[in-house]
């Protein structure tokens, strides 16, 4: 989609808000502003690029102006890195916020395990598979990638254990060990933002490993030699007007999901898994994509899996503490969920051991996400 078009396509987004409050037919608010979601999500991710690509510049124009040495991934480099993680995954954020307002537990619980599944797997296999179609073998580096396995591999644990302690016993303590979950993933997310923007890395030495947030800094660098640059007011006040779109957006679809699935007949669990995080995911998908095509796969890399590190390690305990306010939300997934998680993060770790891709991979992974999506589309759900 041409970007021109992400203007009045975005308004797509008011159109279903004032649908839903007008009493339209829920099938076509839903699909109204799942469509317009997709031009509201990417306009939200060029906006908060944008305000890192400014960010980025002044940073590097104060070492210009002092004589030091110019380097993309300063401080100021890596906290555009971290708006760019974090606003790109603001639609599963108010999906989340807005189905657990309404008791949609099961959506919301789908909607988390799609955002992971989904960026691990479809919008990882869809980079490795047209970046190799353009490049061949594309060369990445390993011992980074590892990084983003562990942390993912440690992230989903905290999604899988309180499911497996459920599985075991009669169901007692499980919304205590999700609030105890969610508590130890917002401490690891604190203890990575020292680690990665504030240099806290122990020792007298300076440790050169790079984490996602700093690739998310690489990724602002390298979008930035390929896109026009926004003034950064602009920018700000995009990101401003995009998120009130896509609230405006999963605020309709959250409303009519109900009477969507009823009249297609599919179940809300398959809406949440791959629905929504499909249309969600677009923006992380063309950036990844792009990255990848132009033989960048360190940072196409850094997008697939920091958006779903992203996901599990801030998004995730938001949606539990947040619960307490209104329906409970415990870290319990039915099998299947479960599963899939632990599939997608072992093939992420054995893609990563090489430092080496190709478009097979690439399509292996792609067909890895077509079959679970196939068996979620039979999975069936209630609401709540």
């Amino acid at each position: 989609m041409s970007r021109r078009w992400w203007w009045p396509l975005s308004l797509l987004c008011l159109l279903a808000f004032a649908g839903d409050h007008a009493g339209w037919s829920g099938t076509a608010v839903f699909v109204t502003a799942a469509l317009g979601t997709v031009p509201a999500a990417a306009l939200l991710g060029e906006a908060t690029e944008q305000i890192a690509v400014g960010i980025t510049g002044r940073e590097m124009a104060r070492q210009e102006s002092r004589g030091q040495p110019i380097r993309a991934t300063t401080l100021g480099a890596k906290v555009g890195g971290l708006l760019n993680a974090t606003f790109g995954n603001v639609p599963e954020l108010f999906v989340g916020l807005l189905a657990l307002h309404q008791g949609y537990i099961t959506l919301t619980k789908a909607t988390i395990a799609g955002s992971v599944i989904g960026n691990a797997a479809l919008v990882l296999g869809l980079s490795l598979f047209f970046g190799g179609l353009r490049n061949g073998t594309q060369r990445f580096d390993a011992r980074e990638a590892g990084h983003h396995a562990v942390l993912m591999a440690l992230a989903v644990a905290a999604l899988v254990l309180p499911s497996l302690f459920a599985a075991r016993t009669a169901g007692g303590h499980v919304d205590e060990i999700s609030i105890f979950a969610a508590s130890l993933l917002l401490l690891i997310y604190a203890a990575y933002l020292l680690f990665s923007i504030f240099q806290l890395r122990g020792g007298r030495g300076k440790n050169q490993d790079k984490t996602f947030i700093e690739e998310e800094a690489e990724v602002v660098r390298d979008l930035s030699q390929i896109l026009s640059h926004w003034p950064l007011r602009l920018s700000v006040l995009v990101v401003a007007g995009a998120t009130l779109l896509v609230f405006a957006s999963s605020e309709a679809l959250v409303d009519t999901v109900k009477p969507f699935t009823h009249s297609f007949g599919w179940s809300p669990f398959f809406v949440g898994i791959v629905v929504v995080p499909l249309f969600g995911n677009m923006a992380e998908q063309s950036s990844a994509i792009l990255l990848a095509y132009r033989n960048r796969m360190n940072t196409a890399l850094g997008v697939a899996s920091g958006s779903s590190i992203q996901v599990a390690v801030f998004v995730v305990p938001v949606l539990v503490f947040a619960s307490l306010l209104s329906h409970s939300l415990t870290l319990v997934f039915n099998p299947i969920e479960i599963a899939v998680l632990a599939l997608v993060v072992v093939i992420f770790f054995f893609v990563s051991q090489d430092g080496e891709s190709n478009w097979l991979e690439g399509l292996q992974l792609i067909v890895l996400y077509a079959m679970a999506a196939a068996v979620f589309f039979f999975v069936p759900g209630q609401l709540r």
